[in-house]
This record gives structure tokens, C-alpha cells and sequence, in this order.
């Protein structure tokens, strides 16, 4: 059974916790075999899954691209929430929680020092929009890309009294080691069905904190590809256009967003009251996580 996930070409964090916490919990599970596919951690339940091979899916979410045809060839084993189970016809039990919640299990104690008063997570793609690394310096505010090594980001964590989360799984990995967590948003690409999907099984509702929109990303462009997004912009505004063609990066807005984000971003933490679910809810859903472990061994073994 292959282990199936998104692989950003850069790295992002919660997908890329898959490798680790699978193969540390169910050794000798996974292999190249491609016949049948492993949904863990992400949201991969869609159009995008390959339809040949058969599906184990073992707490993934519902979204992106389209609705996936369910046949015979898909298991459900638990999904990550309430709203994934509710779209794909599914019995309400199955909803547990999204399986990040066992990075709980993995880590050693005792916990690290806190060493970062406010860190701050931005969506993946957040990043290729504006430099948010040295915005969180002009605020005082740690950084953590969610491009870098999975185990240096969870010590970062572990390290951090607030965490900013604007990446979903900075913030279910930050409650799942009981750090406290504040929901932000800073641009449309934010998935808010996948928020509310697993806020509802950690009994949290998902109001994010809104940061302003910094646009920079031509900053990674060269002069030849920002010209091209100059043209492009042009032949839009005159209304001609092609849906073939890639559209061009948001205007570059740093002169006049980057003081507001900065400022919005030193002062989130102090205006906004950080979140946590109840012990109780945390510890029943890693239990219930584990118990379908016991039984996928179980059930292959």
C-alpha cells in the first residue's frame, strides 16, 4: 500500500508530517505498491486522487479541486471531520479528527523551554505572495515556514507560547501539543471548509483574525516574467483574455500594506484570545485515533 499525499515542490508542513508519523506507527505498513493508495493526513479526498487503484482512507478531509466518485475501490476508516463525512454520505461515527492530532504520541517530555512568545505560520501558499519572514521580523514575531524540516517547525512550536496560525496545521499540530493557537487569515486561497471541518471535532468554532493582503510576489519574478504580468494585466483590463492563459500575480501593494501588516501582526496576539480545546475533547480523540491504528493492524496483520 502507497502512501498517498500532496508533495509541494518546496515542502509544506502538514503534509509532509505524513512519512513520519506513518512509517513510526505502522512499520512495514506502506511500500511502493501503488495498487492500493494510503489518505492520511491532508486534504486529498477529491477528483485529484487516482481512480484505478483502491483507496484506504485514514483521516483525511474533503476538498479542492472536485468531488471524487465513490465506488467500491474507496474504505473509510475515519475522516477528519463532520463536514467530510456529511458530503460523502457517511455514517457520523467516522468523523473523528485529522490524524496530525498524533504528533501528541511521537514527541518526548519533557516539554522545551518556551523560548518564542508569538510564532507565526502562513499558508504555503502565503508565502510566494509576500516575504512573511521579514514581516514577522519588523513585528517581533518568529517565523515558521512551513517549507522547513517538519522537526525543527515542532520544536519551534513546543517553544512558542502563542502560535499564529494561518496554515491549518500549525494550529492542529499546536493543539495537539496543548500549545495555544490563534486562527488567521490573509488571503482568499484559505480554505475555510476544511477549518470548520476539523474545528467542529476539536468543539472549537473557526473565526480567523484577519491580516491585511501584502502582495510582493514578483519579487521572485524575473524581469522578462514581470513584463509578461504587465501585458497580461493590460490585455485583461481591455477584456481580452483567454482562460488558457496563467493569470498574473495580484498588483505589488508592499509601499502601502506592509506597515499595517506589520503592525496588525505585532499587536494579534495581545487583541485576540488564543484558543485550545478542553483537555478531555484532545485526549478522546487521540485515544479514538489509536484504537483504529489497533484495528488497521488488526485487520492486516
Amino acid at each position: 500500500m502507497k502512501l498517498y499525499y500532496y508533495r509541494d515542490p518546496v515542502g509544506n508542513f502538514g503534509d509532509d508530517l505524513n512519512p513520519w508519523i506513518w512509517t513510526t506507527l505502522l512499520p512495514d505498513f506502506l511500500d511502493d505498491d501503488d495498487t492500493d493508495l494510503f489518505l492520511g493526513i491532508g486534504t486529498v479526498i477529491n477528483s485529484a486522487v487516482p481512480s484505478a487503484p483502491r483507496k484506504l482512507v485514514f483521516g483525511a478531509g474533503l476538498g479542492y479541486v472536485g468531488m471524487p466518485a465513490i465506488d467500491a475501490r474507496w474504505h473509510f476508516r475515519f475522516v477528519r471531520g463532520p463536514l467530510t463525512a456529511h458530503l460523502l454520505g457517511l455514517e457520523s461515527r467516522l468523523a473523528i479528527t485529522d490524524p496530525a492530532v498524533l504528533v501528541a504520541s511521537l514527541l518526548a517530555t519533557p516539554e522545551p523551554e518556551k523560548r518564542y512568545p508569538v510564532s507565526y505560520m502562513p499558508h504555503h501558499v502565503s508565502t510566494r505572495m509576500a516575504d512573511w519572514q521579514r514581516l514577522c521580523a519588523s513585528a517581533g514575531v518568529t517565523y515558521l515556514d512551513p517549507a522547513a524540516n517538519v522537526h525543527e517547525t515542532l520544536l519551534r512550536i513546543r517553544q512558542s507560547r502563542v502560535v499564529l496560525c494561518e496554515a491549518m496545521h500549525g494550529a492542529i499540530v499546536a493543539d495537539a501539543l496543548r500549545v495555544p493557537w490563534i486562527p488567521v487569515n490573509a488571503y482568499d486561497h484559505i480554505l475555510e471548509f476544511k477549518w470548520r471541518d476539523w474545528c467542529q471535532t476539536v468543539k472549537l468554532d473557526y473565526r480567523p483574525q484577519h491580516l491585511p493582503r501584502v502582495f510582493d510576489a514578483e519579487r521572485l519574478h524575473s524581469l522578462g516574467e514581470r513584463q509578461r504580468n504587465r501585458v497580461k494585466r493590460l490585455l485583461r483590463a481591455a477584456g481580452i483574455w483567454s482562460p488558457n492563459w496563467r493569470r498574473p500575480p495580484p498588483v505589488r501593494n508592499l509601499a502601502s500594506a506592509e506597515g499595517p501588516a506589520v503592525e496588525a501582526l505585532a499587536d494579534l496576539a495581545r487583541r485576540a484570545p488564543p484558543l485550545l480545546s478542553e483537555t478531555r475533547v484532545h485526549s478522546s480523540n487521540l485515544i479514538r485515533v489509536h484504537e483504529e491504528i489497533e484495528r488497521l493492524r488488526r485487520d492486516f496483520g
